[in-house]
């Protein structure tokens, strides 16, 4: 990469993270946590989960924008080439499969809720789902130069969407009914922030992949933070509110009630297109990576994931929102310990790695296992510290 293309500024990276989080499962968040928590203790964890993210997302784009690497090449000092390649590799592959077959399934049951609407045939979910699932596959594979121009029809749509929304609402329900509102189930506050660690904690471990790019470590942290916090509390709000208003959880449901369903729907299918078309493409640049597959069959590869992503569709993975961003949160916060543990704890970054850093690779299983078995609450954030202080306590030992 010339010195001359590392010049993005601040406000060019916040908009790539704005574009980024304005999706479909950023709804899906305040209406999933609304369920079981009032509004303000749900703009409470947001706030807090989020500023998690974004602290390390900082941290680990200082050290990208001070050796001008991406994310695997970056850990590569901490878990070894091939380690790198494994499990950073592994874990970004199979979370942005994840992400796809739960946007898939969002789809399908926007069409098929269309169809309803419009008084035609009334076709399963899972069918559906897998319909637009190969579309999305086809899109990535073949149609993806095209994609930027699908972004420029769906991100302003779904804003005007969200805004008409708002509008609708209240006309008819006060802010402080929202604010009065109380869910019949209770989640502990400290679950609840774990929860909105893991709905961006992907973003914060590829954070580096866009922000090497930054002109200065200064650019990098501001793009992160006001590319996320407001764009991510906002989506939350929205998708709270909602669904307090509209009396269901189901963002599917809270579509179809807006008023004219079939430009709601026919906008939630795009808005989940356009994004589900990256996570395909991630993915299968991922496990690419992983094979040592030259570039040539990076389209073969993101055929046969993405066929994978659209069973998980067809399965419903929809229904399991919280039990994958769970295990997200799990797999994927430690990694960033055990790289922020190497670059500013232990200082022992290496330019030139070897092939696999077993003090790295045992220190994510740390961080991992104790996410794993701890009920505490707590353990979100306590993962990511037990990953760097045993990476630390490794590199101190065995010198």
């Amino acid at each position: 990469m010339e010195n001359n293309q590392n010049t993005t500024k601040w406000f060019s990276l916040a908009g790539i993270w704005f574009g980024g989080i304005v999706s479909v499962p950023a709804l899906l968040v305040g209406s999933t946590l609304i369920a079981s928590l009032s509004f303000g203790h749900s703009i409470l964890a947001g706030l807090v989960g989020f500023s998690f993210v974004v602290l390390f997302m900082s941290l680990l784009s200082i050290s990208a924008v001070e050796k001008r690497k991406a994310t695997v090449s970056l850990a590569s000092s901490s878990f070894g080439d091939y380690g790198a390649k494994l499990i950073v590799g592994l874990v970004i592959g199979l979370s942005t499969l994840g992400w796809f077959g739960i946007q898939s399934n969002i789809a399908g049951a926007s069409f098929s809720k269309i169809l309803i609407e419009m008084n035609g045939p009334e076709i399963p979910v899972w069918l559906s789902s897998v319909f637009w699932g190969i579309i999305m596959v086809l899109t990535a594979v073949f149609g993806f130069k095209y994609l930027k121009w699908l972004n420029y029809i769906a991100v302003p749509a779904i804003v005007l969407l969200l805004i008409y929304g708002l509008v609708v609402t209240f006309k008819t329900h006060s802010f402080q009914e929202i604010l009065s509102f109380k869910p019949q189930e209770k989640m502990p506050l400290l679950q609840a922030i774990g929860f909105t660690i893991g709905f961006i904690s992907v973003g914060g471990v590829i954070s580096p992949d866009y922000n090497r790019f930054a002109a200065t470590k200064k650019d990098a942290i501001l793009g992160s933070i006001f590319g996320i916090i407001p764009s991510a509390l906002c989506l939350l709000a929205i998708g709270a509110i909602l669904a307090i208003t509209r009396g269901t959880y189901d963002i599917v449901d809270i579509f179809s009630t807006l008023g004219f369903p079939f430009f709601a729907m026919s906008i939630l299918i795009l808005a989940t297109w356009t994004s589900n078309v990256m996570n395909i493409y991630s993915s299968g640049l991922a496990f690419n990576d992983l094979f040592k597959l030259n570039n040539a069959q990076r389209s073969k590869t993101t055929f046969v994931v993405g066929c994978v992503g659209i069973l998980l569709a067809a399965l419903g993975v929809l229904t399991h929102f919280m039990s994958f961003i769970t295990l997200l949160t799990i797999t994927i916060t430690p990694i960033a310990g055990v790289m922020i543990s190497d670059y500013y704890i232990s200082r022992t970054y290496q330019d030139i790695p070897q092939k696999v850093n077993w003090k790295g690779v045992i220190s994510w299983g740390s961080g991992v296992i104790l996410m794993l078995v701890m009920t505490s609450q707590i353990k979100n954030i306590l993962g990511i510290i037990v990953a760097a202080l045993v990476y630390y306590l490794l590199q101190k030992s065995m010198k």
